[in-house]
């Protein structure tokens, strides 16, 4: 039996091993890096059952596939308990062996790639859940280790909407040595008592009670003239006052602030204060956007689809690669948050296991995509970049001939040509007036009249 799989597995172009017994398997496994073991129950001198209790003591979670006389249905429930992979019941087809073997293996592959990632998420690239490989996100990753070291140095997160600036606040803090007191934020200032209405005892306020710590301030650019105020006398001198009290209290906080707006252009309007943003703006940090970093879009899926899996319950799904190709070459204007969106909208809405373009949002899969990014993406021409722009713009403007030359800056006969060279087929749809297209329709062979 061992001879004939052995033939026969090697005939599949897979590299079999095959011992006569329990010991002499436990040797080859403790000595080489196997992929799946298959098993008969009975051998000489150590059961089947046995065996598999010592292989996975020595290598946890290396597949086992268990052989078992037809109708020994308790042994093989007894194998799956002590963690078989699976099990196949003898006589067997090998057509139907090779099947199992196939799935098992490749639930081993999908697990070593999740840990895989797993490992590249919490390892390399990780500071509190920001995942990224790129040179962009790389180099932010630099920075907050030096600002990590500078204990008392204020931090200004510059990014848009979604980018993840309360996660780089974090991981600041976290990777400094302030990283064992409190990370707040909350209301800045508390109150003493009888100092309003419903002010039965004095309460302090964020600033005293995350004293040793950090506070982060998202959305610094939203706040008062009269907080400014508060805030800037606070980092002055490094104490507080609560509201109807008059005793200063001293406190050793970091200040970390975020903001998705321009604060030097709020200075020269007057709406903030240049001296505070001074003081705020010691070490400025800049997020970039998503559509910047695009590489790191397939990480960020993988790591989203990972997680909906895992609290779910349910097994890990992928994205097929057109998916992918729209999720790489989306704008993403929500950044990280729209991504992981998107990404649950699928799983919520895609009913297979592979997730495909019909299961992603509206939003992001209409026309309007970055043309530069998807042709660099498919390794397209000049020529085609250009069939692109042209065909979209008309689109756009809803076939009208006039509009679309006008936007494009050029005139109508060109386009006229332009269309014609790409195989678009045209119709008139208001009697004689030329000025309105529509587009019947355009061949793919379009693409290589483009590029010629």
């Amino acid at each position: 039996m061992a001879d004939m799989l052995s033939s026969f597995f090697s005939e599949q172009r897979y590299s079999p091993s095959s011992c006569s017994s329990g010991e002499e398997a436990l040797a080859r496994i403790r000595a080489e890096d196997f992929d799946l073991v298959l098993l008969d129950i009975h051998l000489p001198e150590m059961n089947g059952l046995e065996l598999l209790e010592r292989i996975h003591a020595d290598r946890p979670g290396l597949p086992a596939i268990v052989m078992t006389a037809f109708g020994s249905i308790s042994t093989a429930v007894e194998a799956m308990k002590l963690g078989a992979e699976d099990y196949i019941s003898k006589p067997f087809q090998l057509d139907e062996l090779l099947i199992v073997v196939r799935k098992a293996l490749e639930r081993r592959n999908l697990q070593m790639e999740v840990e895989r990632l797993r490992s590249a998420v919490h390892g390399r690239y990780d500071f509190s859940n920001i995942i990224g490989r790129s040179k962009p996100m790389q180099d932010l990753f630099e920075v907050i280790k030096r600002i990590a070291l500078r204990r008392d140095a204020s931090v200004l997160i510059i990014g848009s909407t979604g980018t993840g600036k309360e996660l780089v606040a974090r991981a600041i803090h976290f990777n400094s040595d302030r990283h064992g007191e409190p990370f707040m934020e909350s209301e800045l200032f508390g109150h003493q008592k009888g100092s309003f209405t419903g002010a039965h005892e004095s309460r302090p306020g964020l600033i005293e009670d995350a004293d040793g710590g950090t506070i982060f301030l998202d959305e610094i650019n939203s706040i008062s003239l009269n907080m400014q105020v508060k805030l800037l006398r606070v980092l002055q001198e490094r104490n507080v006052r609560r509201v109807g009290g008059r005793q200063a209290i001293p406190v050793d906080v970091r200040f970390i602030s975020a903001t998705n707006e321009d604060l030097e252009g709020m200075v020269r309007a007057g709406t903030f204060r240049q001296d505070l943003f001074y003081r705020l703006n010691v070490v400025p940090v800049h997020i970039p956007d998503l559509k910047d970093r695009r590489e790191d879009i397939p990480l960020l899926v993988q790591h989203f689809l990972h997680g909906f899996a895992e609290r779910a319950g349910e097994p890990l799904r992928r994205f097929t690669p057109e998916a992918m190709r729209v999720l790489m070459t989306h704008n993403w204007p929500g950044n990280v948050r729209e991504l992981e969106n998107a990404i649950e909208y699928a799983l919520t809405m895609g009913m297979s296991e592979t997730l495909g373009v019909d299961d992603l949002p509206d939003k992001v899969t209409n026309p309007d995509r970055d043309i530069v990014e998807e042709a660099a993406l498919d390794g397209a021409t000049l020529g085609e970049m250009e069939r692109r722009y042209i065909l979209r713009v008309l689109k756009k403007m809803g076939g009208h001939q006039i509009k679309t030359a006008e936007l494009l800056g050029i005139d109508r006969r060109t386009l006229y040509r332009r269309l014609r060279q790409y195989g678009v087929e045209v119709s008139r749809s208001h009697g004689d007036d030329d000025d309105d297209i529509e587009i019947i329709d355009v061949p793919d062979a379009a693409r290589t009249a483009a590029s010629s």
